[in-house]
């Protein structure tokens, strides 16, 4: 199998922590790739160029985090990405769905910066500050709730992931008044998947 993605694609990331944590990273070759090219090669492998993007052996194709997640679960034995699937636990999807809300709108922030100044939204940049503010305060005060807190879920991939694109949006300073949301993240980053999902991007293995 291979998973193609960028090493600035926080999807990306969040496939690379699950594939380290069901231990399938001698099963998948990583490819990095850069989108939104002239004459982008991606788009001969998948249609619609988005990333992370799973190529299985026979030709299939896979795209869309939530779907690669249940996917690469079913692989090894125990399913451990499962929440709120099988019992429909509503609360831990409500989280799931909220953290999900501040990833996007923090991926929406960063691409927007990495735009010529000339071609920025200054209304766009705005609404997702404010929006990343509102959030990322809220998760601040639920940082001890137990799905939070658990075995390693999506819902924590999404709100770790969001946090950590503070390394590439110089605005997005998140920590000076979120002290919970800081210790939970320092908790998360000690995680041996999460720790080597960020080496593989280093070292560009």
């Amino acid at each position: 199998m291979k998973l193609y993605g960028t090493k600035t694609s926080p999807y990306s990331r969040v496939i690379r922590v699950v594939i380290f944590e069901k231990k399938l990273d001698k099963q998948i070759e990583f490819i990095w790739i850069k989108t939104r090219v002239p004459n982008d090669p991606m788009l001969n492998i998948n249609l619609s160029g988005r990333v992370p993007f799973l190529l299985l052996d026979d030709g299939t194709g896979i795209e869309d985090t939530p779907v690669l997640v249940q996917f690469l679960d079913t692989l090894k034995t125990p399913a451990i990405f499962n929440h709120g699937i099988g019992s429909f636990d509503l609360n831990y999807l409500r989280l799931e769905a909220m953290t999900r809300s501040l990833l996007d709108g923090v991926s929406v922030w960063l691409r927007e910066i990495r735009r010529p100044s000339n071609e920025q939204s200054p209304t766009i940049l705005l609404h997702e500050q404010a929006r990343s503010t509102r959030l990322v305060s809220y998760f601040n005060e639920i940082a001890a709730e137990l799905h939070l807190n658990d075995s390693l879920n999506l819902a924590q991939l999404y709100l770790f992931v969001a946090l950590d694109l503070e390394r590439q949006i110089p605005l997005f300073k998140w920590r000076a008044l979120n002290s919970n949301l800081v210790k939970w993240y320092d908790k998360i980053e000690t995680q041996p998947s999460v720790r080597s999902s960020w080496q593989d991007i280093r070292t560009g293995k």
